[in-house]
């Protein structure tokens, strides 16, 4: 049985127990629940990001929605274990959340990263969840277009170890587009990103090891195969925007090869663009939370909706 206890308060994630089957992989991920009335909604961030990610989104969702989200193991305030970081203790990480939470069969999100998380658990576990959206993530797989030798060249995080946390804040302004605003929400979870020590510098709370471990299970990951496996609705939804830079013309033709494949799977899985950054959660929230209620519109209730207030 997995046991999880938790304590919520002063709209801080709250570190909880989890234990998984016999023990023998017990972390602590610290879990934030939005409070909200109607079916239960559990959200994933990406890799070296934290549920903060999602604060914009789910004040948007609450009136239709529980919402809940955690950090992932090795980010944020959760547990950062040395190893398992594979997509079967990820995905027993999920798991445990909706039992240990008593989530009704929730639409699960997961973005980035999160996606590849959530269509994992929905391919392994179709009767504990009754929809999965894959925000821009979990719709490519990652040795099609490289091998394992420039995926971990071309992909390992940046060095900010010891950066000035000004300076750090100014990066994060850069990879932003002129025309999105750096307010202090934005800055917020930014800074959930990093520890600052003392003198002011900036330490990840994802290790680079741990970041390499996870990026290895995604390479591995087929998430053609697996969407072909899936037997609940489901929709991928990919970003893109209008952009001179040839890096990104690239990853969007990417992502035009992976519609194709998609729409051709069946009626389960849907495909769907939506204009902005990668980090689209913080650029358009009100349009993320939109296709939420767009997709849930379309499902059956099936006496899901047991948060009513």
């Amino acid at each position: 049985m997995s046991a999880i206890e938790a304590t919520m308060g002063h709209g801080r994630p709250t570190p909880i127990l989890v234990a998984h089957a016999g023990g023998a992989d017990g972390v602590k991920l610290a879990v934030r629940d939005f409070g909200g009335s109607g079916r239960d909604l559990l959200l994933l961030h990406g890799l070296a990001s934290t549920s903060h990610i999602f604060d914009l989104v789910a004040p948007r969702l609450t009136r239709g929605f529980r919402v809940v989200a955690y950090d992932q193991r090795g980010h944020g305030e959760s547990s950062k274990p040395s190893s398992k970081y594979g997509f079967a203790h990820t995905t027993a990480d999920a798991i445990a959340v909706i039992r240990g939470l008593g989530l009704r069969r929730p639409i699960v999100l997961g973005h980035s990263w999160g996606a590849n998380v959530v269509l994992e658990l929905g391919v392994r576990e179709p009767r504990l969840v009754s929809g999965l959206i894959l925000l821009d993530g979990g719709f490519g797989t990652l040795r099609d277009g490289m091998d394992w030798k420039t995926a971990k060249q071309s992909l390992a995080p940046p060095p900010i170890a010891g950066t000035p946390v000004d300076q750090f804040l100014a990066m994060v302004r850069g990879f932003m587009p002129a025309d999105m605003e750096f307010t202090p929400e934005v800055e917020a979870v930014a800074r959930s990103l990093v520890r600052v020590d003392r003198g002011g510098r900036v330490r990840p709370r994802l290790s680079r090891a741990n970041h390499m471990r996870i990026l290895r299970a995604m390479w591995e990951q087929d998430s053609l195969g697996l969407l072909r496996r899936v037997r609940v609705p489901t929709l991928v939804v990919a970003t893109r925007r209008d952009t001179m830079a040839e890096s990104e013309r690239l990853v969007i033709a990417a992502k035009e090869v992976s519609e194709t494949k998609i729409r051709h799977i069946g009626a389960e899985v849907r495909f769907e663009w939506i204009d902005g950054i990668h980090d689209v959660p913080l650029q358009h929230p009100g349009a993320v939370a939109d296709l939420i209620h767009r997709f849930v519109e379309g499902l059956p209730d099936a006496g899901l909706r047991s948060h009513d207030g």
